[in-house]
């Protein structure tokens, strides 16, 4: 058995290819999880930050979801697609059909399910409170975790860990980052969702991945043409970040998780396969971190940059109802930055479906 497989060479998401690939990949891995037999219910949580059509690279391709779907149904599972985007703007039908999700669930007769209008529950983890989707929590025999391979402005890197983010509804994710002065903070309320979240497989969608200044549109669209599986989240992510260029103890959540026991050490991890990656563009460390946490907000305060809004911006006030410091005002049909509130958790600039918002990262953090 292996801890994590990489399989390379997809050329396009073509779901029959990416089935049977994926059929072998995860016997590899160790083979299903307990409570994907016959008659038992999965949610399959995929990356679904914003409402982006599949070709743009943002959220996991519909066409991984369906192939993931068909294997399940035809073990005789009931299966079941979702996840929280920061704020479903005009309802999250809206992100199911254009992110492709819909379409994946129709055809492989799988269901969506409203992680917003499921409601919610407080759960207590390592002395800290979270409130999360009930669908998370309640009513599945497993959890699958269909992430997106990303880079990520805040983070750095965004993979299995950083994708149970998205168990938390609404809003709530803005919240999280509000109260995260650190990228090295918000790690730990990452690693807190992970475990909470008790994925049974993690499988990653690097076919088309994204580098630069991810996770969204500014980030750079590359063929990557990989997939990956493992049973173990913490152990992919560690394989891939150091595969990227990125050592696995500098990536926050990686490390965060390692630190509780969580994973393997990464010279025990055994991987079949692997993925070359050529001049990956991976956003540099923050500034904050290296600073004191009770120093943090006053640092932020002292130091940031807050995002500006360029030409492209229609007022339409996405990035105003995202952001959790009630920073961003409508002003003119354009979108305003008050820098003496903005808190840089860059929400504004995941969520922007126009690509309006431009972020000026200080000291090392592009």
């Amino acid at each position: 058995m292996y801890h994590v497989v990489i399989r390379d060479g997809f050329q396009s998401y073509c779901t029959r290819k990416i089935e049977a690939a994926l059929d072998e990949m995860i016997g590899e891995a160790g083979g299903w999880p307990e409570g994907t037999s016959r008659g038992d219910r999965v949610l399959l949580k995929v990356n679904m930050l914003a409402a982006k059509a599949p070709h743009r690279g943002i959220t996991t391709h519909p066409a991984v979801v369906a192939a993931v779907a068909s294997l399940l149904r035809q073990r005789g599972c009931e299966v079941h697609i979702g996840d929280s985007p920061g704020g479903a703007v005009k309802g999250v039908e809206r992100y199911w059909r254009i992110c492709g999700f819909q379409t994946a669930a129709r055809i492989t007769g799988a269901s969506m399910v409203n992680f917003e209008a499921s409601g919610s529950r407080r759960v207590s983890i390592h002395g800290r409170e979270y409130d999360i989707a009930l669908p998370v929590l309640e009513g599945y025999s497993c959890r699958i975790n269909l992430s997106k391979f990303k880079t990520h402005s805040y983070t750095r890197m965004t993979n299995s860990l950083k994708n149970a983010f998205g168990i938390v509804p609404g809003f709530g994710k803005a919240m999280l980052h509000m109260r995260s002065p650190r990228p090295r903070d918000l790690a730990v309320n990452i690693v807190d969702l992970y475990e909470i979240a008790d994925f049974g497989l993690n499988i990653t969608d690097g076919i088309t991945a994204m580098d630069g200044r991810g996770p969204s549109t500014d980030g750079r669209k590359r063929h990557e043409g990989f997939l990956a599986v493992s049973r173990d989240g913490v152990s992919l992510d560690m394989a891939l970040s150091q595969m990227a260029g990125l050592p696995w103890n500098e990536l926050d959540s990686s490390r965060e998780a390692r630190r509780r026991g969580l994973g393997l050490p990464y010279e025990e991890i055994k991987v079949k396969g692997s993925h070359e990656f050529v001049d990956f563009q991976i956003p540099g460390p923050s500034y904050l971190n290296h600073i004191p946490s009770w120093l943090g907000s006053l640092a932020r305060i002292l130091l940031r940059r807050a995002p500006v809004s360029n030409s492209k911006c229609t007022g339409c006030g996405v990035c105003r109802r995202a952001c959790p410091a009630d920073a961003i005002e409508i002003r003119g049909g354009r979108a305003f930055m008050k820098r003496g509130r903005c808190i840089m958790c860059l929400c504004c600039h995941e969520m922007c479906p126009e690509n309006a918002v431009e972020v000026k990262l200080p000291l090392g953090r592009g």
